[in-house]
C-alpha cells in the first residue's frame, strides 16, 4: 500500500489492528498465553481488584460471553493468577508477577513499532483512540438510529 492512497477511516484502523496485533499474539505465542488470558491480566493490572460484572463487560468486548468469562477466570483461578472473592476479582502475588513480565515483553514489542513515529503524533493518536474507547457504544447507535 502507497502512503498516496487514502483508506477509509474503519478500513486503516482495521489494518492498523491486524499490524499490531500480530507482536503481540507472537509474543503471547512464546509466553504460552492466550489473547483472552492476556486481556483479563492487563484489565486487572490496570484497574486493581474489579467487580466480575464489570470484568464480564470489558471481555464482551474481545468476543467472550458471561460463560466464556466464568470458564476463563476458573481457568486462571486454578492457575493461581487470579483471586475471585464475594464476585470481586483480583490479581493474586503470582497473577501480578505474571502481568508485569507479560507487560515487560509486550512494552518492548510496542516501543519498537512506536519508536518508527513521531512521538506527538502517536500521543494524538493514543489520545483519540482514548476517547473515542470512552463514548458509550449505546448512545452513539441511538444519535445514529434518530439521524438515519
Amino acid at each position: 500500500m502507497t502512503q498516496a492512497t487514502r483508506l477509509p477511516f474503519g478500513t486503516a484502523l482495521a489494518l492498523a489492528q491486524r499490524t499490531l496485533a500480530a507482536p503481540l499474539a507472537a509474543v503471547l505465542s512464546a509466553e504460552g498465553t492466550t489473547m483472552p488470558e492476556w486481556f483479563t491480566l492487563n484489565a486487572l493490572g490496570l484497574r486493581g481488584s474489579t467487580p466480575a460484572e464489570v470484568l464480564t463487560h470489558l471481555l464482551a468486548t474481545n468476543g467472550l460471553d458471561a460463560a466464556a468469562v466464568r470458564e476463563l477466570l476458573g481457568a486462571l483461578g486454578s492457575a493461581g493468577l487470579v483471586a475471585v472473592r464475594a464476585g470481586v476479582v483480583s490479581l493474586t502475588t503470582a497473577g501480578a508477577t505474571r502481568y508485569t513480565e507479560l507487560h515487560n515483553r509486550i512494552d518492548v514489542v510496542t516501543t519498537r513499532i512506536f519508536e518508527q513515529f513521531d512521538a506527538a503524533r502517536v500521543e494524538t493518536t493514543r489520545g483519540l483512540l482514548q476517547e473515542i474507547a470512552e463514548i458509550d457504544p449505546e448512545q452513539l447507535t441511538l444519535r445514529s438510529v434518530r439521524a438515519g
